[in-house]
């Protein structure tokens, strides 16, 4: 039997992918002694209070299921594995009143990550001996830039470094409680293999187990691919976030309203313009990649697509600003910054919204 695979971060999408795994564990058919864990990785002991107190499961909901007062949930996902990490000076209070597990030191084969992008180094700190060359690690995150980062402070050997996947998922989820998810949008998960190890153009196989795994979840609508395809669908994804994210943050408004005024739609031009230069240079123009998917014109459709979609989703910068939280610019308009800086290009306008978000972070507004 496989050890399984572990999650780090347990916001919405962690929570998801969870109850995903396990619930199709639940109804699938399978010896007790096949059945691989899915474990859950606690950073504070809050998390254990929460966790007891909803009674060791994760609750499934849709939008249909809060009609009723109180919600009644769709289904629940039960069973897993618990470990709380940095917890050896409350190990002897902590086992007394819950079933997790401290100080595990066995090797972890399958982890996927979805943490705030600025917090993923810090997370995996911990674990980071635990992973080694036979580690698979998926970044279910938004923006750009954390591989090198992780790459740099973590595994800097490349002879013993995990193997890296980056997964993008456009299902519409959010929380009512510590572990509930409201399921409010299907969409696909898309993961490939990124990285020094991803040579090579066929798409993976489900040969690792989390990808068959990922793969086999219903819910979850996972399609592998190929290295080349997973960088494109990561820029494109970039572009997106990089418009609709700050400037739904810096005027306030819904998705679908980012281009209401001739101010917003002036400086979106601006935006779409720059990081199309940037990212065509970036890439090679095979199969007149240039002229095609990431010319302006196709970015421009992508964008105005996503923000028709989601007309009235809170975009999560304008989420974290709201709540007086670090925000994830440093690794979408920031990454741009930094490869029009590397390439030469200029990146006037994703500094200036750059800078706005920050002040906005520190919470000078005005």
């Amino acid at each position: 039997m496989e050890s399984g695979i572990y999650i780090l971060g347990l916001g919405n999408l962690g929570k998801y992918v969870a109850f995903a795994l396990r619930r199709n564990q639940q109804t699938t058919v399978t010896a007790p002694r096949q059945v691989s864990p899915v474990t859950l990785l606690f950073h504070r002991k809050g998390l254990l209070e929460d966790w007891e107190s909803e009674d060791r499961s994760i609750r499934y909901y849709t939008p249909e299921c809060l009609k009723s007062q109180p919600p009644v949930e769709k289904s629940r996902a039960s069973g897993f594995r618990v470990e709380l990490l940095n917890a050896t000076a409350e190990k002897h209070d902590i086992e007394n009143h819950t079933p997790a597990i401290i100080d595990d030191k066995s090797p972890i084969r399958h982890l996927i990550v979805t943490t705030k992008t600025y917090a993923t180094t810090a997370a995996l700190a911990p674990i980071k001996d635990r992973l080694n060359k036979d580690s698979h690690i998926l970044f279910l995150q938004n923006g750009i830039g954390v591989t090198d980062e992780v790459s740099h402070k973590l595994f800097p050997d490349p002879g013993n470094r995990p193997t890296y996947w980056a997964g993008i998922c456009s299902a519409g989820v959010y929380s009512m409680s510590p572990f509930s998810i409201i399921h409010a949008g299907r969409g696909p998960l898309m993961m490939g293999v990124v990285g020094t190890q991803s040579a090579g153009g066929a798409p993976p196989t489900a040969e690792a187990h989390m990808a068959s795994r990922l793969s086999n979840s219903r819910l979850l609508q996972t399609s592998l691919l190929s290295p080349e395809q997973i960088v494109h669908a990561q820029l494109k994804k970039l572009v997106i976030n990089a418009i609709i994210n700050p400037l739904t943050a810096c005027f306030n408004c819904k998705n679908g309203q980012v281009f209401e005024s001739d101010e917003r739609q002036a400086l979106y031009r601006l935006l779409l313009q720059e990081a199309g230069t940037i990212i065509r240079e970036m890439l090679p123009n095979s199969d007149n990649l240039h002229e095609t998917a990431f010319s302006d014109r196709a970015l421009s459709a992508l964008v105005e697509e996503v923000a028709e979609k989601t007309a009235n989703n809170t975009s999560s910068m304008l989420q974290d600003v709201q709540a007086g939280r670090r925000t994830e610019i440093d690794y979408i308009n920031g990454y741009l910054v930094l490869q029009g800086r590397r390439l030469g290009l200029p990146t006037t306008h994703h500094q200036v919204v750059y800078n706005r978000i920050k002040t906005l972070e520190a919470g000078h507004v005005d």
